[in-house]
């Protein structure tokens, strides 16, 4: 009998072995795919930013709150979907706090662009150069138009043609004011224009573009609060009736009908969100 268990018990040990490395080439080359996605979007968001971090350990910070917050929370609730879900916002983390980093960047580099253009006419309307125009301008202005200013008077002292060197800033910052601002050098450039009553008028539409931004952004806030309200009003419902009736309310979180009613809820919720914020939106 034991003869006959041999070969089966062997089979079984391989095809475990099989199994195991299988799995554990798959987890590792998911995890170096992870990585390298993690490094290509973070780091690049992160240079563009002028934030200098090492991306390998903020990686490795990221892995280490995964699994701390996926164990804390699974063994405080005992419920898989909780865990998961806590994964899934830890997970989200770094990128949703790169695009907080970045929108608050580009608020302060939309406020500064009407000054830098002036700058830089004044500058020339004194006799300088645009390359010494925007030099100046750089050196005169703090982070991040200053930086940026400068990174673009950098690349033409080691060679980069001027085109080349506002095409480079308008990829940096992919907004609608920095485009007009390259665009009205580039033309001024091509065609012989007056440049510094080109920028001078382009710092007026500027301010006057920002004044009204402002005003529709006062009269929507009331608009975007009630959003918020409307989205996390259904959470916090949901927390207190777990706190007063907690065995009515497990089945949300253990069955599978329970996970697809919080499915439909939170889908329904974002797509309000989502609607209710291009309400508000008007673009200028």
């Amino acid at each position: 009998m034991t003869a006959e268990l041999i070969p089966t018990l062997a089979s079984v040990f391989v095809a475990v072995a099989l199994g195991a490395a299988a799995v554990a080439a798959g987890v590792s080359g998911f995890a170096r795919r992870w990585r390298e996605r993690f490094g290509a979007e973070l780091g690049l968001g992160l240079q563009q930013s002028f934030i200098y971090l090492d991306v390998g350990r903020l990686f490795r910070l990221n892995l280490g709150a995964l699994v701390l917050v996926g164990l804390g929370v699974g063994l405080a609730s005992g419920e898989l979907i909780v865990a998961l879900v806590a994964l899934a916002v830890v997970g989200c983390v770094p990128s949703a706090a790169l695009a907080w980093l970045r929108s608050r960047r580009t608020a302060r580099l939309l406020s500064q662009l009407p000054d830098a253009a002036m700058l830089v006419a004044g500058a020339v309307r004194s006799g300088a150069s645009l390359p010494q125009a925007i030099a100046q301008a750089s050196r005169e202005l703090t982070s991040p138009a200053g930086r940026e200013l400068d990174l673009v008077a950098r690349e033409q002292r080691i060679g980069v043609s001027l085109d080349a060197a506002m095409a480079h800033l308008e990829r940096r910052v992919p907004i609608e004011e920095v485009t007009l601002l390259v665009a009205a050098i580039r033309l001024s450039q091509e065609t012989g224009g007056n440049l510094a009553e080109t920028l001078e008028r382009l710092a007026d539409a500027l301010r006057r573009k920002a004044a009204i931004e402002g005003k529709i952004d006062a009269l929507t806030a009331q608009g975007r609060l009630q959003g918020w309200v409307m989205a996390l009003l259904p959470l916090a419902v949901a927390v207190a009736l777990f706190a007063i009736e907690p065995t009515a309310m497990r089945p949300l979180l253990t069955t599978w009908p329970g996970w697809l009613v919080c499915a439909a809820v939170l889908a329904m919720e974002l797509l309000g969100l989502h609607w209710i914020r291009r309400i508000v939106d008007i673009d200028v």
